[in-house]
């Protein structure tokens, strides 16, 4: 039993591994391996705040919501919002402040670790609990639908966070685009999984669209890093007000869809 677990284990993380092996590789200037161990450490115990706050959540949901409104609420602002904004602190908070972020394809790695840290530990949940024993066809469906999906949000949330601190305007634009497109692409993933009005087809050719993008940005950054090898000015700071501002922003603009669906569907 306890040889079978571990291989299911394996399984749940190898995925994970794999695609922050190959986006820290196309990192020509590499991060330190023990900052970005780190990073995917603290994307593993996002689920130790989220525990927090679940409760309240699930029973505020359940309370006020019901049918389709439940199903975003629960897909956009339960799940995505919650899950994202974690790892959006930890790459801001605990990342941008290093010496080593020093260029903009550190967002994208330290973007993918934060993100594929917390994807590898819900990917172990499921792969050992969800059918109520361990199962290798979850870790097979996960593996080419979740955990990527998690890693291409990372990618675009790291790469929006660095453009907002090394680009000279839209700085706090592109802070507010670093939550809510990752909160849209995870969103839209799971309301397409729990909801009759979209279909799963949908949802996985945006998802194809953004990782079309992500594959262009590494490119564009690698290209850019072979021009140069001087470090990036650093035009803004991202401080606890202007983030929780645009974390705010983030939320209001997902409360206001689920109003709208209330009242249309």
């Amino acid at each position: 039993m306890l040889i079978s677990n571990f291989w299911h284990v394996f399984a749940a993380i190898l995925p994970a591994l794999v695609i922050i092996f190959y986006v820290y590789k196309q990192d020509l200037f590499p991060e330190p391996k023990n900052i970005v161990f780190k990073t995917f450490v603290f994307g593993c115990s996002i689920i130790i705040f989220l525990n927090l706050v679940l409760t309240d959540v699930d029973n505020f949901a359940q309370k006020y919501f019901e049918g389709e409104t439940f199903n975003f609420f629960d897909s956009f602002i339960r799940a995505a919002f919650l899950e994202e904004i974690s790892k959006m602190i930890i790459i801001i908070f605990f990342c941008t402040r290093k010496d080593e972020f020093d260029e903009p394809m550190d967002g994208l790695v330290y973007g993918t670790a934060a993100s594929l840290g917390f994807a590898a530990y819900e990917n172990i949940n499921y792969v050992l609990y969800f059918y109520n024993e361990p199962s290798f066809e979850i870790a097979t469906i996960r593996a080419y639908t979740a955990v990527p999906m998690h890693a291409l949000c990372g990618i675009m949330m790291g790469f929006l966070i660095a453009q907002s601190i090394f680009e000279k305007k839209h700085n706090y634009l592109n802070l507010v685009l670093a939550l809510l497109i990752p909160v849209g692409i995870h969103g839209l993933y799971n309301f397409s999984l729990s909801s009759s009005t979209i279909s799963k087809e949908i949802a996985y050719l945006i998802l194809l669209i953004f990782s079309v993008r992500a594959y262009i940005l590494f490119k564009n950054l690698k290209k850019k890093q072979n021009q140069s090898k001087n470090l990036n000015k650093k035009y803004f700071t991202i401080t606890l007000s202007n983030f929780t501002n645009a974390a705010t922003t983030v939320l209001l603009i997902m409360l206001g869809l689920n109003y709208l669906i209330s009242i249309t569907l």
